[in-house]
């Protein structure tokens, strides 16, 4: 069995201008087979390998590996979505499934996907393995269960999953589904996704507030939040720039820096729906610093509407425009080459006005120090926490990647002295990440699952987990 294997020496450009790193080509398998073969012949040679969905990581690293001198293994032709069970509502998806095509197949169907804001043809199980939000809720949730390669060659299922792409249920045992979540115990090759039942009425909530009025947009955030139900979709305050004046311009243009915005879609029952709105608009109605409310029907709303692109994401179906429009570029494929250059900072904050108020407060000083701009995000993920998305625009500028670079590094060292460490992490904090959290800190168990499942240590090395320190 021969895999395709394409020679290149230096990984391509990627969008947040990171160190480029060596390695020694890129194999396109294309069925699980070609996967186990390759793994295997990776142990036996002691080369490693870096397993990939479809590279969009933009602002973390796109499709670089880790370390250098890695091959890559590039599962994008890994295309076949196995199951589609329209009556219990879950899908068998193969890395190299996008968004998109996993979208065109639900149309007109009871259920729909929970996707993101970021690009169609972006891969869902890279997404979620990833720890990436949804629309409707973190991706997180969307896990049923996983197919996987193990470093030895050998293929498990976790979840419930089994080996015909069937999944009835959680069933007994230990479930060992979010091990491989964030991690490099194997390489996912199959991954079973919970649907969302297609709601009769989907309502977009999105208002903006002026950028002096931090302390009542945070204070409102979270009163929504306790009082929202289960099929109120993800909660965001968003659009919250900080910018130096020596920064200004990094900025998108077209952005508004004196707003912020709050959104959140709706889903229910026609009835359900207009009252959660009501109840909402009474809450935002008597707020200070409100600059615009509206409510949009998703099904209505007209394709020249700015909000377009964030009405489609409500009602299931992703789309790039937003992603285009930022980094003005006519095609995806063209990000890592975009005429600016982006970078991404993820910590997790606890749901709560001091913790809120001191992750906005910490990154802008950071922001100030280091003459770099940014645009900050907290979307709830529960009614404990929120997972904050910084995005940090630079010109591609030496210096300017230098000093976008240095914010990103800064701010982690501030967020995790804060005890808001990182959830999810970039090509270059990777390999600390866990052992920053405590000067003691020994990966214990997690590196003994590593030597067990991975006896080479050859499975994307530095990715969080090291089979020695």
């Amino acid at each position: 069995m021969t895999v395709e294997f394409v020679e290149q020496d230096v990984s391509t450009p990627d969008l947040g201008n990171h160190r480029a790193r060596e390695f020694r080509g890129t194999y396109y398998p294309t069925d699980i087979e070609e996967v186990r073969q390759h793994v295997m012949l990776a142990a036996r040679a002691g080369t490693p390998i870096y397993p990939l969905s479809t590279g969009r990581n933009w602002g973390m690293g796109s499709r670089s590996p880790v370390v250098d001198g890695c091959a890559i293994l590039d599962l994008s032709r890994m295309t076949t979505i196995r199951t589609l069970d329209l009556d219990q509502g879950y899908a068998v998806v193969e890395p190299g499934v996008t968004q998109r095509q996993l979208t065109e197949l639900l149309a007109e169907t009871p259920w729909m996907l929970n996707v993101t804001a970021g690009c169609a043809d972006a891969s869902i199980v890279g997404n979620t393995l990833e720890r990436g939000d949804g629309t409707i809720r973190a991706r997180l949730e969307d896990l049923l269960g996983l197919e996987v390669v193990l470093g030895t060659g050998e293929v498990i299922t976790t979840g419930g999953l089994d080996r015909n792409g069937v999944r009835p249920g959680a069933v007994a045992g230990p479930d060992l589904t979010k091990a491989f979540v964030q991690s490099n115990l194997g390489v996912v090759t199959a991954m079973a996704i919970a649907l969302v039942p297609r709601p009769s009425a989907i309502t977009l909530v999105h208002t903006t507030f002026d950028r002096s009025a931090l302390d009542e947009a945070i204070d409102i955030t979270i009163r929504l939040c306790r009082t929202r139900v289960a099929t109120h979709g993800m909660l965001r305050l968003k659009e919250l720039f900080v910018v130096p004046e020596t920064a200004r311009a990094a900025v998108p243009e077209g952005a508004d820096t004196s707003t912020m915005t709050i959104e959140v879609p709706l889903l229910g029952s026609h009835q359900a729906v207009r009252l959660a709105e009501r109840e909402i608009h009474d809450m935002f109605s008597s707020a200070a610093g409100l600059v615009s409310y509206r409510s949009l029907d998703t099904a209505d709303t007209p394709a020249d509407d700015p909000l377009y692109p964030r009405t489609l994401f409500a009602r299931g179906i992703p789309s790039c425009a937003n992603v285009h429009r930022r980094l003005d570029v006519d095609s995806c494929s063209q990000v890592d080459e975009s005429p600016a250059g982006w970078l991404m900072f993820l910590p997790v904050v606890p749901l709560g006005q001091t913790s809120w108020h001191k992750a906005v407060e910490l990154f802008d000083s950071e922001a100030q120090r280091h003459s770099a701009a940014a645009m900050l995000e907290l979307n709830v993920i529960s009614q404990h926490s929120a997972n904050m998305v910084a995005q940090i625009p630079f010109r591609r500028e030496p210096g300017a990647v230098e000093r976008a670079h240095a914010l990103r590094a800064a701010a982690r060292r501030s967020f995790l002295r804060a005890g808001f460490p990182p959830y999810r992490s970039n090509i270059d904090h990777a390999p600390s990440e866990l052992a920053a959290r405590s000067a003691a800190y020994r990966d214990g168990p997690l590196t003994e699952l590593k030597r067990l499942f991975d006896p080479a240590g050859i499975i994307a090395p530095g990715r969080y987990l090291a089979a020695d320190r």
